[in-house]
């Protein structure tokens, strides 16, 4: 990452464009605990995850599709993982599907719609809103050559969408609704019941990305009756590579993946056994203080906020209020004036990790979508906290952003 021109070029290979001498960074990583604040993008692994997926590796290795022993050791492990998880979200085993992550689930749960939809000659809409991850958007856009109308529901400045657009939805030519269940920019947390009930009284499909919001946030398919459900692994503290989409039972989609008859014919291969023990495990943890963790984090979150804005008085809040509408360990601001990619730099000069919105994509379409201005995106941070951040993480944080901001304007 090159650094911005308002800090010039720098002596040589050495310098640091915000601190000087490489030497200073050496010296305050090593004297200093590492801060991690990007766990929205992945949180590192659990040592219950770790700990089942050695297992798993060591003991049952076995292909889970084959009969002899060695191989049903395997299939039982899978399908008390599988069972395990469905039991996160008041699912029947039998609706979970292994997949390799949450893009895969958001692929397979448009594409499928589509394809059923439109083999039956009709219903080729799908709708969605203008902040959703890209998973959700660019496979919305590749099905535009396949004759799939997209719409938009317009978000507000906090990036909710409405109860009065949503039942403005035709029932007509739609095959699918998708809305994220939680943003993983600015921790927006829609209303799904809502979605949900303006979708099943059309009798049109819904299915929502819960990526950032499973493992932090409660979610139980028998009392808001989606009809897909996404999930990836990494953003709990499990593996990379796995995740689930949660099919309905009934629900007509078709299969993803070609080949075997693996996930009841649904998704072709063969069965990753040990990430999805890993999965299972990170689950559970994540499942056990999930509500005393939203707590602390809640209260960290107004914590941090406030004592930037202590250090920053320009600062301001991107996404909706603290709160039980916004996802628990979520800060996203914007501090006006400053290059958000020479404050990430500078950060990371310190030690801390932290981000400038989604890790798959540059840019922000979600800050557009709420009505930030290009510069106004340019200018914003996204922390996102995880099980291991304390307060003294954040107090540090916020004291290197009032320093790192001075030097700036300074400049």
């Amino acid at each position: 990452m090159s650094a911005p021109e308002s800090f010039g070029a720098g002596s040589g290979r050495d310098a640091c464009p915000v601190h000087g001498e490489q030497g200073i960074y050496k010296q305050m990583t090593e004297e200093k605990k590492k801060i991690y604040l990007d766990n929205a993008a992945t949180e590192p692994m659990r040592r219950e995850a770790l700990d089942a997926m050695e297992s798993a590796m060591e003991e049952t290795w076995g292909n889970a599709s084959a009969f002899y022993q060695t191989a049903q050791q395997a299939k039982a492990l899978l399908e008390k993982s599988r069972d395990e998880l469905a039991e996160t979200i008041g699912a029947q085993p039998r609706e979970i599907y292994f997949t390799s992550g949450g893009t895969e689930g958001d692929n397979w749960a448009l594409t499928g719609a589509f394809e059923m939809a439109r083999a039956g000659g009709k219903k080729l809409r799908i709708v969605t809103t203008p902040i959703e991850h890209h998973a959700v958007l660019r496979t919305a856009e590749h099905l535009k050559q396949y004759g799939c109308e997209i719409e938009y529901l317009p978000v507000d400045s906090s990036g909710f969408i409405s109860f009065k657009d949503l039942c403005r939805i035709p029932a007509e030519g739609t095959a699918l609704l998708s809305v994220m269940t939680a943003n993983n920019e600015i921790g927006t947390i829609e209303p799904i019941g809502d979605a949900a009930k303006a979708a099943g009284g059309k009798k049109i499909l819904l299915h929502t990305d819960a990526v950032q919001a499973y493992g932090k946030i409660p979610l139980d398919v028998r009392k808001i009756p989606v009809d897909l459900l996404s999930v990836s692994a990494h953003k709990i503290g499990g593996p990379k590579g796995i995740g689930f989409l949660y099919i309905r039972q009934g629900t007509k989609i078709g299969a993803f993946i070609h080949g075997g008859m693996q996930e009841r014919g649904r998704r072709a291969g063969t069965e990753n056994v040990p990430a999805a023990a890993g999965f299972a495990a990170a689950a559970k943890a994540a499942m056990k203080g999930m509500e005393e963790t939203a707590g602390r984090e809640r209260k960290m979150q107004e914590m941090f906020f406030a004592e930037i804005r202590s250090r920053i008085p320009q600062v301001h809040l991107n996404g909706p209020e603290f709160g039980e509408r916004r996802l628990p360990g979520n800060v996203n601001i914007c501090i006006p004036g400053v290059s958000a990619e020479a404050v990430l730099m500078a950060l990371d000069f310190e030690g801390i990790a932290a981000s400038a919105g989604s890790a798959c994509t540059t840019g922000s379409h979600v800050l557009a979508a709420i009505g930030r201005t290009r510069e106004e995106a340019k200018s914003s941070l996204r922390f996102s906290f995880g099980p291991e951040t304390t307060t003294e993480d954040l107090h540090r944080t916020a004291e290197a952003l009032g320093r790192i901001y001075e030097r700036m304007q300074a400049h």
